[in-house]
């Protein structure tokens, strides 16, 4: 098909192909690279903005579908050829080609009406990017690194390469927003105990960083988060403390023929686990604190006066612990595991998420302030959009189907019901 696939992405805009077009056109697509992939999305969502009135969205469902699955595949073989030769720093791409491929980075569902971010029943003006003297960009790897004597070192401006040493275990920064402490032995016999020595690294506002601990633990910090941890843990106990949110993949180790307990501390609860994957929202401007297994057992704890709960729930995969302030009851519910963790992974999900939460989550991301002026509409919004879209173009997806609009003056936001 190669250059002739243009015409095909017209008539299917106008639902005008037949379906062995359609059938020709998904066999080219799935032999062609992901940079032509995204030239190609590229020029569907084109077409798409110049069309006046673009088909019943429901059509393309088929087409998206084979789309997205193509950039799975794609995914899938970038993780496979990482892990065959571990040359290469993994960067998860298929959030940024299905934003293309869908030619809707957010599918905005509001009460008793559907949107797509191109549907116009009327020619739309770009509010958001009229109003924005200087677009936001998106955040990137940005931390601070606090070590025990009370140094800090900014891990944006050190090299790669060994930036410091505490207790015996060299700190490297191995690329652009990943730091590694040396691993530690398991068997620790006859060695001082050093676990008294804590680090801590500090994300900002627009900032996000990676952490692989002495014992193995992977730890991925969102922006406006910390960890603070011992840079080498004691044989029976490893503990570490948290603000903001924060996703591990516990490493299980062993002394003594017995496993040692990885505990996590956070705004009004505790969390123990053997080995095992999960999330920690714990901002302080949300309203709970929300845990999410993905992989393994967690049991969580509340915290009050310094005491912890002899009462605890123990998570399953796919369930999400839920924790208010000051209060001992633990909900638990089944949850959509990727929409805990796409952040991590490199975009935003939304599934019937309310306009407050969807601007706690970018104003951390853009580093926003966000305002609200009189009554919002009660729409929920429920899709993907990357991390790494500039502020603008978030904004003016929200405003096209959300019944919200939004005025941008520097760094400050105000958010207002669409009149």
């Amino acid at each position: 098909m190669e250059e002739n696939y243009y015409p095909f992405l017209e008539k299917y805009a106008e639902n005008r192909h037949t379906e062995e077009e359609h059938q020709a056109f998904l066999r080219w697509f799935n032999s062609i690279s992901p940079v032509e992939a995204r030239n190609v999305m590229d020029r569907y969502q084109l077409l798409l903005k110049n069309n006046a009135e673009p088909a019943n969205p429901d059509i393309y469902s088929d087409l998206i579908g084979k789309i997205e699955a193509r950039i799975d595949q794609i995914e899938d073989e970038r993780v496979l050829d990482y892990e065959n030769d571990h040359k290469a720093n993994v960067v998860s791409l298929w959030w940024y080609f299905r934003r293309f491929a869908v030619a809707a980075v957010l599918v905005l569902i509001g009460i008793g009406s559907y949107y797509t971010m191109l549907r116009k029943s009327k020619p739309t003006k770009n509010i958001a990017g009229q109003t924005l003297s200087t677009d936001a960009a998106p955040g990137g790897n940005k931390a601070m690194l606090t070590l025990a004597d009370g140094s800090v070192i900014n891990l944006n401006e050190a090299g790669d390469g060994q930036i410091a040493s505490q207790s015996g275990i060299n700190i490297n920064k191995v690329t652009d927003g990943q730091l590694v402490y040396g691993k530690q032995l398991e068997d620790r016999d006859g060695v001082p105990d050093k676990s008294g020595i804590y680090n801590q690294i500090t994300t900002p506002k627009a900032g996000q960083y990676q952490i692989s601990l002495s014992d193995g633990t992977k730890v991925w910090l969102n922006s406006l988060s910390s960890i603070r941890f011992p840079a080498v843990f004691s044989t029976d106990e490893r503990k570490v403390e948290i603000t903001g949110e924060v996703y591990f993949e516990v490493a299980k180790v062993s002394q003594n023929n017995k496993r040692v307990p990885f505990r996590v501390v956070s705004n009004n609860q505790i969390i123990e686990v053997i080995g095992t994957h999960f999330n920690v929202n714990s901002y302080r401007d949300e309203s709970v604190v929300k845990t999410t297994l993905l992989e393994g057992s967690v049991k969580v704890s509340t915290i009050a006066d310094g005491k912890i709960s002899l009462e605890a729930v123990k998570l399953k995969p796919g369930e999400q612990s839920i924790v208010k302030p000051k209060q001992a009851e633990i909900a638990v519910e089944k949850v959509d595991t990727e929409s805990a963790v796409a952040w991590q992974k490199g975009y935003f999900k939304f599934k019937d998420t309310n306009i407050q939460e969807v601007m706690r989550q970018l104003s951390r991301w853009y580093d926003l302030d966000v305002v609200y002026s009189g009554p919002l509409p009660q729409d929920q919004f429920t899709g993907y959009v990357s991390k790494k879209v500039a502020i603008s173009s978030v904004l003016n997806i929200l405003e096209e189907g959300g019944g919200v609009k939004f005025n941008v003056k520097d760094k400050k936001v105000e958010v207002s019901a669409l009149e």
